[in-house]
């Protein structure tokens, strides 16, 4: 559980600043700050997956909430607008608390209100629960308007004319049906009346998208105001889904996912919070597509991505010995190989998937070689997987489309047109912040790792003639790696080799020929490698992109998108990172008491960090310089995955 009281809930600058976040298994997501004041576009309290996992809308925004006891007025909510705030519920709001849902306590005179929020697994419905915790000879009521929004995900939306609303009597819902391609939005609710009484809210600010340099106002509409009589031991609600309900039971809904999280904490230590409250954040990743699975990259704005779900695999599935989960999600990428290459990501609106990337299709084959390890399951891969692997190895070897392709050398080399499609992927327009044409140093460790997992898987099972082919690839590789990529100057790594051209700039990328099973660097040239990473990149929240003295080098992540973009891997920490590194450490160094200090020292400032951010969860990404402010998107899948790896490897050692 974490929670914060009075000295955090009543200061608009810290509250507004912590985000909570809650899933359903679909991509459909609820979320908005400790204050309940939405600083993002992003923020709602239903945001629906109408074809699972994406073409997400955001529904409802939030609930304006009043609450009259002895004819005083208080208020719950609190909205922003430009220079303003009103209504200053977070004024009243004594706790916040994650249990396992947000659970707001606000004190009303001698009367304390409790608020709780939270998501049923499988169904895009939002559950919006009121409990009186003080009993009360004096009457209390509760005034309530739902604000919509009925838009897509990255949009924002102006006054105009065009809902349908009226109010079913006998099942207490009101029913939402706007004009387009839309769906209806049913709010279900056991309030005593209903008012029709329309209006807008014009000009709601969303204070980090001005940040952003985006738009940052929008207008929401209400169709009318709900009345609730408060009474001792009982649950008021409303119930926001695109679904249909019968006889809806908040309580029950509550405790049958309740139930569902707790079962997600099963093997795991009880007395390990940071370790339990990363298996829920994990678990808000894993959603349907399909008959599959897929995983979520980031929230709140990011789809399902190739290589963010086969990075995350490990930590998202086998460190929490889901197995079922990762030989599903393995399958379900394994149905969207094409010429060799693995979806970059899914776009929102469910177009073909956008294949430019390089390193995805690389990354599935580390993903099953580490369920693998792991589980022992050499059948399912080599009944499920192996054709699809050799296929792959064979597109990598002939080439695939845009012409990536295995040089004489038995390195794979990215042409012009694919500078862009390595993990450092940041364009604005025409400009590829970090270009990575010819034979970037990961990719091709990647490729020496994946050819290494064939190698030995064919020869597990017989596949004699793709055995001696295989080694004999991976011995050219390691000869050609480590006669290209050694830079003696810097005892490191080159990030890229292109025809004579040599790239010195210190990057990350090369702790992946240390980390990897199968790694390309060893002995006295690994310690070197790892020291100078460990010097020159390393920080309190993982590596950074760029090491500073670098005249390129850019220490905060902020602004309009094209100083952002500029950033992204310009200097920018990113959590995720500290995975590899502690790989790398222990190929290196071995499990030393040293060692396992410093291990212990990666994920430690991660503790305090579930309760600076995105709640109980990891960000994307961290500024270069100090401190290290957060950024990016509040929940970032392979950042939860390597972390929790990371810890969980730890308690084995």
């Amino acid at each position: 559980m974490l929670r914060f009281g009075r000295d955090t809930c009543g200061n608009i600058e810290l509250s507004s600043r912590k985000e909570w976040l809650e899933t359903n298994g679909l991509g459909g997501y609820a979320s908005g700050t400790v204050a309940g004041m939405h600083t993002r576009s992003y923020h709602a309290w239903l945001t629906a997956s109408t074809q699972v996992p994406l073409r997400r809308m955001l529904m409802l925004s939030q609930l304006e909430e009043w609450v009259t006891y002895e004819g005083q007025k208080y208020a719950l909510a609190t909205n922003q607008y430009r220079g303003a705030l009103n209504p200053q519920g977070y004024l009243n709001l004594e706790e916040f608390r994650l249990d396992p849902f947000p659970t707001w306590v606000y004190r009303l005179a001698d009367q304390r209100l409790e608020k709780r929020i939270f998501m049923s697994h499988g169904h895009n419905l939002t559950w919006i629960l009121y409990r009186l915790l003080t009993p009360s000879e004096m009457p209390v009521t509760m005034s309530v308007r739902p604000l919509v929004n009925f838009r897509s995900l990255h949009l924002r939306k102006r006054e105009r004319r065009f809902f349908n609303t009226h109010h079913d009597l006998a099942e207490h819902a009101i029913r939402m049906i706007p004009e387009g391609n839309y769906p209806t939005l049913n709010l279900y609710h056991n309030a005593e009346a209903f008012e029709h009484s329309a209006l807008w809210y014009q000009n709601m600010y969303y204070r980090e998208e001005e940040e952003r340099g985006l738009d940052c106002q929008e207008d929401l509409f209400s169709p009318g105001l709900l009345s609730f009589e408060l009474k001792d031991n009982e649950t008021s609600f409303v119930a926001a889904t695109i679904e249909t309900l019968s006889s809806p039971n908040p309580e029950t809904a509550a405790e049958v996912e309740r139930v569902r999280r707790k079962d997600l904490l099963k093997g795991a230590t009880p007395e390990d919070d940071f370790g339990q409250l990363l298996r829920l954040a994990a678990d808000q990743f894993l959603v349907k597509r399909d008959e599959g699975l897929s995983v979520i990259a980031g929230y709140p704005w990011m789809s399902d991505c190739g290589r963010d779900a086969l990075i995350a695999l490990p930590g998202l599935t086998l460190a929490t010995r889901r197995f079922t989960e990762a030989r599903t999600l393995l399958t379900t990428l394994a149905g969207y190989t094409q010429e060799g290459l693995l979806p970059n990501h899914f776009s929102e609106d469910n177009a073909r998937p956008l294949y430019n990337t390089v390193d995805a299709a690389l990354w599935f084959f580390h993903a099953a070689q580490q369920y693998v390890r792991a589980t022992g399951d050499k059948i399912f891969v080599y009944k499920q997987l192996w054709l699809t692997l050799r296929e792959i190895a064979e597109f990598y070897i002939k080439g695939t489309h845009c012409r990536i392709r295995m040089d004489d050398d038995g390195l794979i080399n990215l042409p012009e047109e694919a500078a862009q499609w390595t993990w450092m992927d940041a364009q604005v327009g025409d400009w590829v912040v970090t270009p990575r044409s010819g034979k970037p140093v990961e990719v091709n460790a990647l490729w020496y790792n994946a050819v290494c997992f064939l190698r030995d898987l064919a020869a597990e099972f017989g596949e004699h003639e793709d055995h001696r082919r295989f080694t004999d690839l991976a011995e050219k590789i390691r000869e050609s790696f480590n006669l290209l990529f050694w830079n003696e100057k810097k005892s490191c790594l080159y990030d890229c080799v292109e025809d004579n051209f040599r790239d010195p700039t210190l990057r990350p990328n090369q702790l992946l020929a240390l980390s990897l099973p199968n790694p390309l660097v060893t002995g006295e040239r690994a310690q070197r490698v790892l020291g100078v990473v460990r010097r020159e990149l390393y920080t309190t929240f993982g590596l950074r992109t760029l090491d500073q003295s670098n005249e390129h080098y850019v220490g905060t992540y902020q602004g309009d998108i094209l100083r952002r973009e500029g950033a992204s891997h310009q200097g920018t920490v990113w959590p995720w990172l500290i995975g590899p590194y502690a790989d790398a450490l222990l190929a290196v160094q071995g499990p030393t008491e040293q060692v396992k200090n410093e291990l212990r020292q990666l994920v430690l400032p991660f503790e305090a960090h579930l309760q600076e951010y995105g709640l109980g969860t990891i960000s994307e990404m961290f500024d270069g310089n100090p401190p290290h402010k957060a950024r990016g998107c509040v929940a970032r899948a392979w950042s939860v995955s390597e972390i929790l790896r990371v810890h969980t490897l730890l308690a084995e050692l």
